[in-house]
């Protein structure tokens, strides 16, 4: 008799029904609920389902102190009173850091911050690299107790998902330092891609901050040279493989207020070994600091292919999944942030996390997220990969794979459908 939680396998979209066992030992792998620690294992941490973090009473009914915690250095990058103000910046995180990213609930606060260190000079990297997107970070040396992981936090529940705390009804005026665009449809639709990549060759549109500096980067090679329109009031200022674009900022002379600029710019970027030219719209928003990635898939494939000569095919399937199933995913693979949401069944709710791309040998797998709707009366749920082969999530499956075949409430399971890759 197989176990409820067997380890992660996947079984292959192929007429002899073929099943691989990705990992073995017999271990279960399912995520650790996101609970307070000093809660004696009582109520989670963040929103799990409908349950909230409360403060801890005693039965008398007063609040009781926590012991004292150890605090770490970690590098804050905002406070805000509202989860979806922090997830718009949490859009801004690089990739390699939203893993040690954390999302901190305090009162009727919400804070951002990434890393956990004992040490400050250990949280200097994570710092510079921040400041250098413009993203305002200040390294402070803080109690992380009341913190869980973002990427839970907004990957697995998504901020629609959330119930924040009740907010006093306030009339709708901007301020500064508020970025006024992000309720925009256009902008939300194009932050939630993740960071951009551009292609040589293709013009591509691409939302820049008009207030704050943002960030290219040449992936194969130093920029060059960088041909724009200075009279737009532009200032570009290169180093290596990055360069800093600033849009001028002015100040209405009739009213003293600051007027950022909405004019579309063209930038024509020469950069890498073989001088190859990359052509871009800017379209200034009130949007934060932006960062472009100006990518060439030449030696992007060829090294795909490295990877995978000589593999057989069901080994290659097995591969891609056991990568994106420990997040040791290869940089030559393109890697699309997604966090979109399926409304199919009745109990379950499915979150596309992530695609992962292996671009030259057509093959891609998706990421998703499965958690019992907060609303459903299961408590547990039996799972089939069948169930998952839908239209709706993938159209050219060859391969699916579980993390559980249970699904328990508070308890999310990963899902992975390999398939064939069309552009």
């Amino acid at each position: 008799m197989r176990s409820k939680n067997r380890p992660l396998g996947i079984k292959l979209l192929a007429p002899w029904c073929l099943a691989l066992i990705l990992l073995s030992g017999g271990a279960a792998f399912a995520a650790p609920p996101v609970e307070d620690p000093d809660s004696g294992g009582g109520e989670p941490l963040f929103y799990q389902g409908e349950a909230v973090r409360r403060p801890m009473q005693s039965p008398a009914g007063e609040h009781m102190s926590y012991p004292p915690k150890n605090e770490k250095y970690t590098v804050q990058l905002g406070t805000f009173k509202t989860v979806s103000a922090m997830s718009d910046l949490y859009l801004q995180v690089p990739m390699k850091y939203q893993k040690k990213t954390l999302a901190c609930h305090s009162g009727v606060h919400y804070t951002l911050r990434c890393g956990s260190f004992a040490k400050k000079n250990d949280i200097t990297p994570i710092f510079k690299e921040f400041n250098d997107l413009g993203l305002k970070p200040v390294i402070v040396k803080v109690d992380l107790s009341d913190c869980a992981p973002a990427d839970t936090f907004f990957g697995i529940y998504g901020k629609e998902k959330i119930i924040e705390a009740p907010q006093q009804t306030r009339p709708a005026t901007r301020k500064e330092g508020v970025y006024g665009d992000l309720l925009d449809p256009e902008v939300k639709t194009y932050l939630g891609r993740g960071r951009m990549s551009v292609l040589p060759e293709v013009t591509t549109k691409v939302l820049l901050s008009n207030r704050d500096v943002n960030r290219v980067t040449c992936m194969s090679g130093p920029i060059k040279d960088i041909i724009f329109s200075k009279e737009k009031g532009i200032t570009v200022k290169t180093d290596g493989t990055n360069a800093f674009v600033k849009f001028l900022i002015t100040r209405d002379p009739a009213t003293g207020n600051l007027v950022y600029t909405k004019i579309p710019s063209e930038f024509y970027v020469v950069c890498g070994s073989d001088s190859t030219v990359y052509t871009l719209i800017a379209a200034p928003r009130d949007i934060p600091a932006q960062a472009v990635s100006l990518i060439s898939y030449k030696k992007e494939i060829k090294k795909n292919l490295s990877l995978f000569e000589g593999i057989p095919f069901e080994k290659k399937v097995l591969l891609l999944v056991k990568d994106t199933y420990r997040d040791m995913i290869p940089d030559s693979f393109t890697v699309k942030s997604l966090n979109r949401p399926f409304n199919i069944f009745r109990d379950i709710d499915i979150s596309l996390k992530r695609q992962v791309i292996a671009d030259g040998e057509g093959l891609d797998v998706k990421e998703y997220v499965l958690a019992l709707k907060p609303q459903s009366t299961k408590e547990t749920m039996r799972l089939k990969e069948k169930f998952f082969l839908l239209p709706e999530l993938a159209r050219n499956p060859i391969g699916i794979a579980l993390e559980h075949m249970t699904l328990q409430k508070g308890r999310p399971v990963r899902l992975f459908i390999v398939e064939r890759h069309v552009d």
